[in-house]
């Protein structure tokens, strides 16, 4: 599986795969039996077991980074809306370009 190393209690484990994402730096804790990494990195986790809560982990909102797809939908929109009052307010001359 991974390379085994030896923890402070004198016991051979599996080293947790989890890496930070600043320094890139490997957990020192042992990986859980059978898994890739330790409690704290989620190796504790056994994910949904039922087909509803599959199913409710398939439809929840996914959120990458900082936002959804959905929140950059409604900004495109409302800056659409935005450059079409702009374009309206300089025909009319109640604003002037720079």
């Amino acid at each position: 599986m991974y390379e085994p190393f030896t923890t402070s209690f004198g016991a051979v484990a599996a080293r947790c795969q989890a890496k930070s994402k600043r320094s890139g730096v490997q957990c020192c804790k042992p990986a859980m039996r059978g898994k890739a990494v330790c409690r704290t990195h989620g190796g504790a986790s056994t994910g949904a077991r039922t087909q509803q809560g599959r199913e409710r982990c398939a439809q929840a909102k996914t959120v990458h980074g900082w936002e959804t797809r959905e929140i950059r939908r409604k900004r495109a929109e409302k800056l659409r809306e935005l450059r079409e009052l702009e374009r309206a307010m300089l025909t009319l001359g109640m604003i002037q370009t720079h």
